[in-house]
């Protein structure tokens, strides 16, 4: 049989773009899959899909063309079935979740869940081969380390033709499984996932229909899923040492909230294991999801009142370490005669505090940029997705100095 072809006009670098569908009686030939839906195929039972390369690139890639089987994916009509709901049912608890009691929600939800099964824009995106879409999952925007992130993946993605959605989840990694269903329901080909993945429905879902996933901003060896960041242990480690070093020995510290954040947890373990190597009094205070300057502000009064001899006070986020500068302005305690401050991630104003704060240098874009030329390197070539780990720098300043001598708050 001839098989017919259809050519419009492209960019040059997608010139004579084809794709050949088989169905039981007939043979398409489309410069794009968008010329299934515009012919009305949808009436045949497609056997084959083949994508062809563009013709600039025929000749090196000739030998790499395969012909696969398209398996059947999920449908709407699956779920509905399958949830025993209707289809209207179905459209309202995956676009408007807001409309649906909870119930309701959760049955459909588990159904998708279990088929694997993504709304109109990922299947789309599917039948069309490619969405040039990566999804990016942070805690919040309104942290200068985030946004760094978020711009060196946006810089990449930009220069590369992709687009990127961004989606705030929360501090806990492991209830993140809804807001990651959105990216992939948006056409989200590949996702970067700032820390460690703890949400074992999402890493279920992950695996079974194979979603490539890097985790940002922390490295960790060992796990399961690429990750591209800092070893949050030892750079704390980093600064305890430092601590240590000046004299000080009743040494405190405050932490972002713990639970699902892998970059937390080791930061406090690393304080903790310091401490106690040197026979010291941990002291640790933990501040609340969605905290402020005032709440890191509290925290360390209360270590005042638990501890009135400290003199060094380790803060695990600058967010916390501005908290802590403010109030002991409030206080009329002195930095760093009286007590020295350090923060953790080296942005911007950091110098530029009352007290310059030490710190540690992250190179948060880097690792954002670096994770988005691997995932597009994934989605392009094939690359295998593999971890990489940044290092960190201690950054001296002013707000930090010797353990006060000759005064009952150093040991």
């Amino acid at each position: 049989m001839t098989v017919p072809s259809f050519f419009v006009d492209l960019p040059s670098h997608f010139d004579n773009l084809r794709v050949n569908v088989y169905t039981e009686t007939l043979a398409f030939s489309f410069v794009n899959p968008v010329f299934v839906d515009a012919l009305g195929l949808e009436k045949y039972k497609t056997i084959r899909v083949e994508h062809l390369v563009p013709s600039n690139m025929q000749e090196s890639r000739t030998r790499m063309k395969k012909t696969q089987e398209s398996p059947r994916r999920a449908t709407i009509h699956d779920v509905a079935k399958s949830a025993q709901v209707s289809i209207a049912t179905v459209s309202r608890v995956l676009n408007k979740p807001d409309n649906v009691n909870r119930d309701m929600y959760k049955r459909v939800m588990e159904a998708a869940f279990q088929l694997g099964y993504t709304t109109n824009s990922a299947g789309k995106a599917l039948k069309m081969a490619r969405t040039r879409t990566i999804g990016t999952l942070l805690p919040r925007l309104d942290d200068p380390i985030f946004s760094e992130i978020a711009h060196g993946v946006q810089e990449v993605l930009y220069a590369h033709d992709y687009v990127g959605f961004l989606q705030t989840s929360g501090y806990d990694n492991s209830k993140i499984f809804d807001a990651v269903f959105k990216l992939l329901n948006r056409g989200a080909e590949g996702l970067l996932v700032f820390g460690r993945i703890d949400d074992k429905q999402l890493l279920d879902f992950a695996k079974k229909n194979h979603v490539p996933i890097i985790q940002i901003y922390s490295y960790l060896e060992g796990n399961a899923l690429p990750s591209v960041g800092i070893d949050n242990y030892d750079s704390c480690r980093k600064v305890g040492e430092l601590m240590l070093q000046l004299g000080h020995r009743n040494i405190a510290l405050i932490s972002g909230p713990t639970k699902g954040n892998d970059r937390q947890q080791s930061r406090l373990s690393a304080y903790e294991d310091l401490m106690r190597a040197h026979d010291l009094k941990t002291t640790v205070q933990v501040v609340q999801p969605g905290y402020s300057i005032n709440d890191a502000g509290q925290a360390f009064r209360r270590i005042m009142e638990q501890s009135p001899s400290t003199t060094a006070v380790m803060c695990n986020t600058n967010l916390l370490a501005c908290g802590v500068l403010a109030e002991c302005r409030k206080m009329g305690i002195s930095v760093p005669s009286d007590i020295s401050v350090s923060g953790f991630e080296d942005v911007s104003f950091a110098p530029l505090l009352y007290r310059p704060l030490t710190t540690l240098s992250v190179p948060s874009g880097d690792m954002g940029r670096y994770a988005a030329r691997a995932m597009i390197a994934h989605l392009e070539e094939g690359q295998t997705l593999t971890s990489m780990q940044f290092d960190t720098s201690l950054i001296v300043r002013e707000s930090i100095s010797k353990a006060p001598g000759g005064s009952n708050r150093a040991a």
